[in-house]
């Protein structure tokens, strides 16, 4: 059955424990350097959850539980309102030679997306996508053999920041943080047309496939 997915799939999971995405891109990762299947574009989002990456400062997030991974970056929060996308790209077989210049390609296709819908982003100082002062979405990147996993975190809604507002995301004050309001499926399908025009062509598969 694996030869009948070395395409370039994209699915939607809907809600997925972080944990369980967890595992499940470090299976895909293995996947994608075996050469069993092609690129991998995953959208879902998670259940409250804190992270923490490489460059976590435990006084941001004191007296919170977190996760640890192995992305880039301090502290941060997903949950309801929010859309995560995890491209799981063979840098190398896309002849990606700069991990610098991926991140780039990353931060494009946020910005270009949410700019669809009226917000001009920008890249500031901080990491992350910026709108008028305040960070709408995070981007922390693992690289695994020469393959991307974690990714991109969009604030689509209010609902994000109460979450937010209980630790100092990446060393920031909470109430630097904001969101877009846009639809989630419309934000899916721009970021995904910006995937595919800054890299190649994903396919859609059912979303089974990965449970």
């Amino acid at each position: 059955m694996a030869g009948r997915y070395t395409i370039n799939p994209v699915a939607d999971l809907g809600t997925v424990d972080y944990s369980d995405s967890l595992h499940l891109q470090r299976e895909l990762v293995e996947k994608v350097r075996r050469g069993e299947m092609g690129d991998v574009l995953l959208f879902l989002d998670h259940p409250p959850v804190f992270t923490v990456g490489r460059g976590k400062k435990p006084e941001n997030y004191a007296g919170v539980t977190v996760t640890e991974t192995e992305r880039g970056g301090d502290v941060t929060y997903h949950g309801p309102g929010q859309l995560v996308v995890y491209p799981i790209i063979d840098l190398e077989r896309n002849q990606i030679n700069d991990v610098r210049k991926f991140v780039h390609l990353v931060e494009e296709v946020a910005i270009s997306s949410i700019e669809k819908f009226g917000y001009a982003g920008t890249v500031g100082k901080e990491p992350g996508i910026w709108v008028e002062g305040k960070k709408v979405a995070s981007i922390g990147l693992a690289i695994r053999n020469k393959i991307s996993f974690h990714g991109i975190s969009v604030n689509i809604s209010e609902e994000v920041l109460e979450g937010f507002a209980k630790i100092n995301p990446c060393g920031l004050d909470p109430k630097t943080i904001g969101y877009v309001n846009i639809e989630r499926s419309s934000l899916k399908r721009e970021i995904r047309e910006n995937f595919e025009r800054l890299i190649h062509k994903f396919e859609e598969v059912d979303p089974e496939y990965f449970k």
